[in-house]
């Protein structure tokens, strides 16, 4: 299966498992929204999440379509990861992919800021190639 195909396969699976490695090589799986744009993959994160300190670190990442809760559903590719400062596009295009789901659970994650005093966090593009 040629790498566009499997990009375009992935970008329509509900969830993919991030897999980032820590600096000691211990492998940690993350399920999280995606969309597809131009042959790679987008994801929403805040800046000061785990995943985004280790892709930092090391660009290598695992993804492999998942369940809500991180469940493996297929095989694992290997792919490389870039952190980008621009969020306003992949927002549009998780909102456009996910539509209520994903409006619902940026209200719910407001009201819990809310609820804690906490202001947004600042938050970052993952951008995923297939190797």
């Amino acid at each position: 299966m040629s790498t566009g195909t499997r990009t375009t396969t992935l970008a329509k699976e509900p969830f993919i498992n991030v897999t980032s490695f820590k600096r000691d090589g211990t492998a940690v799986a993350t399920p999280v929204w995606c969309v597809g744009k131009n042959g790679s993959l987008l994801v929403f994160s805040e800046a000061d999440s785990g995943k985004v300190k280790r892709i930092r670190h090391d660009q290598h990442v695992s993804i492999a379509p998942c369940s809500f809760r991180g469940k493996p559903r297929g095989p694992a590719v290997e792919a490389d990861a870039t952190v980008l400062d621009d969020t306003e596009e992949v927002e549009a295009l998780l909102t456009r992919k996910y539509r209520w789901a994903w409006r619902g659970y940026n209200l719910v994650m407001a009201a819990v800021r809310r609820l804690r005093r906490q202001a947004r966090p600042d938050s970052v593009t993952i951008k995923i190639a297939l190797r």
